[in-house]
């Protein structure tokens, strides 16, 4: 069947050169102004005798047709154009006009390699019947005939051999694991070494004794140790009420300290009732504050220590120390730096006055010195009740803003009225009233 198919190919290719052969020669030549040319007859070669054609299947046989042939047309005067390059395997015999008949032989095809070479009737395939072995691996391919040459890459390529597989190599196999005698212990080995001390580490259980008992340093700082204690569970702006002790005879101290919410009092260490007065606030669970008072002038830092351990002699149990009203140190920045070391090292907070540029409150920022600022004075031009009440309005809204406030006034009868009327039915339900250490600590 491969012999049939190689053949029909063969032929087939015959067939088309002969076609593209007579197009070229039918197709009329372009016209030119060139001088006209007759093209001369070429001798036709001669032909071999035909060889009777072996008999091949109807499905593969190629019979030539049989047609008239057109009249040969007489030259045009033309530029003959390069003709197309005729088939390499053939080559056509010149076409003779003949007189017209009903049918007309084909032309005959000459090959233009040796006719020797190629047989005139292919070698017949041998043919493999079922029981045949198949050529082995390393047989030398037989030879193919001339038909066959196009395929012989895919006939001659040699079947890989299939690898015979190995025999799986037994594992070796794996020994026994030995199970190790146990051993028992030796009762009769010694416990100690010689040169070796027991007993020498700490106890891990003793350290974090030795830490709790360590005392905090913190805790003896009077800002601290005579704080009141507060809470502040809701969050609210902290507003802290300072006022100055008029130190008048008539007036009610144990009353003050028992006001319904946190008051700090501000004494006067210069003042022969301020020892009595510190007693009467602290047994009533208020705050007391100190005033600095007895700076003399152009004081040395000598100056300053006698002068606040004089103070701190007269109201030991005071959280705070409060500037001067007027004269005193907030406005020298010289002088506010040597009295924030001194109540640094006292262990108190500064309160100072909401003016100027106030560079006693800045140092005290800069060294971590708990401190803080007056907002605004309640009572200085004796105001009355309401216009007071308006005033803890005003600082009411600077406490929500800030987060706190700190408001002074003073100890006289119309103050402690607007104060308790505010606390009650103001705006003294939207902060939460606190000592001044605590708004010093925020």
């Amino acid at each position: 069947m491969i012999q049939n198919f190689v053949k029909g190919i063969v032929v087939g290719g015959v067939v088309a050169g002969i076609g593209l052969g007579v197009i070229s020669q039918l197709a009329p030549m372009p016209q030119t102004n060139a001088p006209q040319q007759v093209a001369e007859p070429i001798p036709a070669p001669a032909m071999p005798a035909p060889a009777a054609p072996a008999p091949a299947p109807a499905s593969t046989a190629i019979a030539p047709a049989t047609q008239p042939l057109p009249e040969a047309k007489t030259a045009q005067p033309s530029t003959p154009a390069p003709s197309p390059a005729p088939p390499a395997v053939v080559s056509l015999a010149p076409v003779v006009p003949v007189q017209p008949a009903p049918a007309v032989a084909a032309p005959q095809i000459a090959l233009l390699t040796p006719p020797a070479s190629v047989p005139s009737e292919p070698a017949a395939l041998p043919k493999l019947s079922d029981t045949d072995q198949a050529p082995k691996a390393d047989a030398a391919p037989a030879p193919l005939p001339v038909e066959d040459a196009l395929l012989a890459p895919a006939l001659t390529a040699p079947t890989p051999a299939t690898p015979t597989p190995a025999a799986p190599v037994p594992a070796p196999a794996s020994p026994k694991p030995t199970v190790p005698e146990r051993l028992s212990p030796v009762a009769e080995l010694p416990k100690t070494v010689d040169g070796v001390t027991l007993g020498r580490l700490p106890s891990i259980a003793a350290a974090p004794a030795a830490q709790t008992d360590a005392p905090d340093p913190a805790a003896d700082m009077p800002l601290v140790k005579f704080a009141r204690p507060f809470t502040n569970a809701a969050g609210k702006p902290l507003f802290a009420v300072v006022l100055k002790d008029s130190g008048a005879a008539d007036l009610d101290r144990a009353a003050l300290a028992a006001l319904p919410f946190p008051i700090s009092f501000v004494l006067n260490p210069m003042d022969s009732t301020a020892s009595d007065a510190e007693k009467i606030y602290r047994a009533g669970g208020q705050e007391v504050v100190m005033l600095a008072s007895g700076i003399p002038q152009g004081a040395s830092p000598a100056d300053l220590e006698q002068s606040f351990q004089i103070n701190d002699a007269v109201l030991p149990q005071t959280v705070v120390v409060m500037d001067l009203e007027t004269n005193g140190f907030q406005d020298d920045r010289s002088l506010s730096t040597q009295v924030v070391a001194v109540v640094k090292a006292m262990g108190r907070g500064l309160l100072t006055y909401d003016r100027g540029l106030n560079p006693a409150d800045q140092v005290a920022r800069r060294e971590g010195l708990p401190s803080a600022m007056i907002f605004r004075e309640l009572d200085a031009q004796n105001e009355s009740a309401p216009l007071i009440r308006r005033y803890l309005d005003r600082a009411a809204f600077k406490a929500a803003q800030e987060g706190r406030v700190v408001v002074l006034g003073s100890t006289n009868l119309e103050t402690i009225t607007a104060l308790m009327e505010w606390a009650v039915e103001g705006r003294g339900a939207s902060v939460a009233l606190a000592p001044i250490s605590a708004v010093l600590s925020k």
